[in-house]
């Protein structure tokens, strides 16, 4: 191998080090600045899209993965609708499937909205998703009281995932 081709590899090498650290750094600057610093960079650390991400890219991923959560919640609610008859249960599970409906789409618009560099329309796009699934919890403490069957199915708590998708997207508003 002559010596321009050392050279080449050596930078490379280089280049791929630094783009990593600094790939680390953002992830962790970003994330200390939210309610949940450990959910936030294991979240972005675990999509593969946030090592070659900027801050906007960053948020993109986090609406996305509520987005993704949200979508999870309203297909499993779907699955309940179809096997749960009990009438009250099944109109809560109805409230629940119409507004993670509408949680999933205003999450699509607060990716356009980040998309257009448009912070301030993404951070209010997501925060209806919040309202959206508090209606959705709500609807079982209504007389007759019903034990919500999502809560045992949802895993990561989507509230905390929304609070820190709101407080992520809030750090933007600036950019």
């Amino acid at each position: 191998m002559n010596l321009m081709g050392i050279l080449v590899i050596i930078f490379l090498t280089s280049f791929s080090f630094v783009a990593h650290i600094s790939y680390g750094d953002l992830i962790d600057d970003v994330c200390q600045k939210t309610d949940d610093n450990n959910l936030c960079v294991k979240s972005l650390r675990a999509d593969p899209r946030s090592a070659s991400a900027d801050k906007k890219g960053l948020a993109r991923i986090m609406v996305q993965l509520s987005q993704a959560k949200a979508s999870d919640i309203l297909n499993q609610t779907k699955v309940l609708l179809k096997q749960i008859k009990e009438p009250v249960l099944k109109q809560c599970l109805e409230v629940c499937r119409d507004n993670y409906d509408m949680a999933v789409f205003w999450y699509s618009d607060s990716i356009k909205y980040i998309d257009a560099g448009d912070f301030d329309d993404a951070t209010s796009s997501t925060s209806a998703p919040m309202n959206d699934a508090d209606t959705c919890d709500e609807s079982f403490t209504e007389p007759p009281v019903r034990k919500s069957p999502l809560k045992q199915k949802t895993g990561t708590n989507l509230f905390i995932l929304l609070d820190l998708t709101f407080s992520f997207l809030h750090q933007f508003k600036k950019l």
